[in-house]
């Protein structure tokens, strides 16, 4: 088996859980205090990760800079997210939102200077097609 395919399944089922329980959550919770409880939740479980898999906080200041900022665009994607999945359909919702790796891909290849084959921009041009079918009509 690939090294890293036990880890992207288990990040798969992980992010699938967390894409649904905003809809449980926010039938009583508003947007807002949904992220701050969210992150209660990423504060205890990154002290667990820390305190489990051993404390190695070390960094350059742009590693720190860099985590620091995934962390200021998560919170900020997740409050419009839990914001569109309190007025929306979460199977339409989740569908458009997962279409974030198209952004990290188009940063890959203009910043990093990372390229793509042809096979890999067909597939990405599915799932933007895919993205818009799935969210023309919804309501």
């Amino acid at each position: 088996m690939i090294k890293w395919l036990g880890n992207a399944l288990a990040a798969l089922l992980c992010w699938g859980l967390w894409a649904f329980f905003p809809k449980l959550s926010l039938k009583s919770i508003s947007p807002a205090a949904s992220v701050f409880y969210e992150g209660i939740g990423v504060l205890f479980t990154s002290i667990a990760v820390v305190w489990f898999l051993g404390p190695r906080l070390q960094g350059d200041f742009m590693g720190i800079l860099y985590a620091v900022l995934t962390g200021v665009f998560g919170t900020i994607g997740l409050y419009f997210f839990f914001s569109a999945v309190k007025a929306g359909p979460i199977s339409v919702i989740s569908s458009l939102t997962a279409m974030y790796p198209v952004v990290t891909v188009v940063l890959a290849v203009v910043i990093l200077h990372e390229s793509l084959r042809p096979r890999q921009i067909l597939g990405i041009i599915f799932a933007v097609v895919a993205a818009a079918l799935l969210s023309w009509n919804a309501k």
